[in-house]
């Protein structure tokens, strides 16, 4: 599996909406709250704020699933977002994530079918205890999605 490694020695702050995720369903229910974020305006509110105030790393509209890597609960909190120095707006809210090192693979849906199965076992890695974040970058790009998956040295 294509990966690289990023550091972020610096803490990321994301603005955006949480949803109530089924674990089990999550690869039927997550590109339908996407559908729905076009649907009522949400991702293009994400898009123009990703771009009042640029960042060079996670640029992308994100997806962060959960609050841990290891996703083992019956269902998570997706939180749909993008990166913003500012306040959240009223129907938005803010997370933090520390400084941390990350696995980054391109293409989300091959990542997370090969991550615990191929990559982790032979990797020299092991999960840290943060979530994993979907990159989505602009459709021109390529790749044109990411998955950062945090991890630490085992």
């Amino acid at each position: 599996m294509d990966y690289r490694i990023e550091v972020i020695d610096f803490e990321v702050e994301i603005v955006g909406v949480k949803q109530k995720v089924v674990t089990e369903d999550a690869f039927n229910t997550i590109p339908r709250l996407w559908e729905e974020a076009t649907k009522n305006g949400l991702l293009q509110r994400l898009i123009d704020m990703s771009w009042e105030n640029s960042q060079s790393k996670m640029e992308g509209i994100l997806g962060v699933c959960g609050i841990h890597a290891a996703i083992t609960d019956k269902e998570f909190d997706y939180f749909m977002g993008c990166r913003y120095i500012s306040g959240p707006t009223s129907e938005m809210e803010k997370i933090v994530i520390p400084k941390s090192t990350w696995a980054v693979f391109p293409t989300i849906t091959e990542a997370w079918k090969r991550l615990y199965t191929e990559w982790l076992p032979t990797s020299g890695y092991e999960l840290a205890d943060l979530p994993c974040i979907e990159n989505h970058l602009a459709p021109d790009r390529v790749p044109n999605s990411e998955l950062w998956v945090p991890v630490i040295t085992k």
